[in-house]
């Protein structure tokens, strides 16, 4: 990574909003500490989410309920977006036909199925990895498997 670009990341790192925080908190049964936690690593992923291959897995879907949640505050969430990517960062959840197509393949192909997300996987590690380090790696896809899983996020829900 580039100077001006650790820059970046580093000020970008730097950001923090107690509403988002405080309404994460009592969406979440998660201490201030973790909720700051979470976005700290949702800024890393949003950081990194405008590189080709860059999607939201199962593994990190905790960092896509933080980044619902920065959206519910609107207006700061497009001041934050104008300020730190000089653009309005989209959410674009998976139109039906993705998630029609993605349906079929698994019943009729599974294992190629498996192996294209498995490829997919990979190259967002891939991508992890060379923009956040090693770390950021093992934490979200080591540790947060197990701390965040669907069933997890769903149990920690107030």
């Amino acid at each position: 990574m580039g100077g001006l670009e650790k820059i970046r990341l580093d000020r970008l790192l730097d950001y923090n909003d107690e509403n988002v925080i405080s309404r994460f908190t009592d969406t979440f049964d998660v201490s201030n500490e973790e909720a700051e936690d979470i976005l700290k690593e949702t800024l890393k992923f949003l950081y990194i989410c405008h590189i080709p291959g860059v999607f939201i897995s199962d593994d990190i879907l905790m960092l896509d309920e933080m980044w619902h949640n920065m959206i519910l505050f609107t207006p700061e969430y497009h001041r934050f977006s104008q300020e730190y990517f000089s653009k309005y960062l989209h959410h674009l959840p998976a139109k039906k036909s993705e998630k029609e197509e993605r349906k079929w393949v698994l019943q009729q192909k599974p294992e190629n199925a498996k192996q294209e997300y498995l490829d997919k996987l990979q190259v967002l590690i891939s991508i992890t990895y060379d923009h956040l380090g090693e770390e950021t790696v093992k934490k979200w896809f080591q540790e947060y498997p197990q701390k965040y899983s669907k069933e997890k996020i769903k149990a920690l829900r107030k």
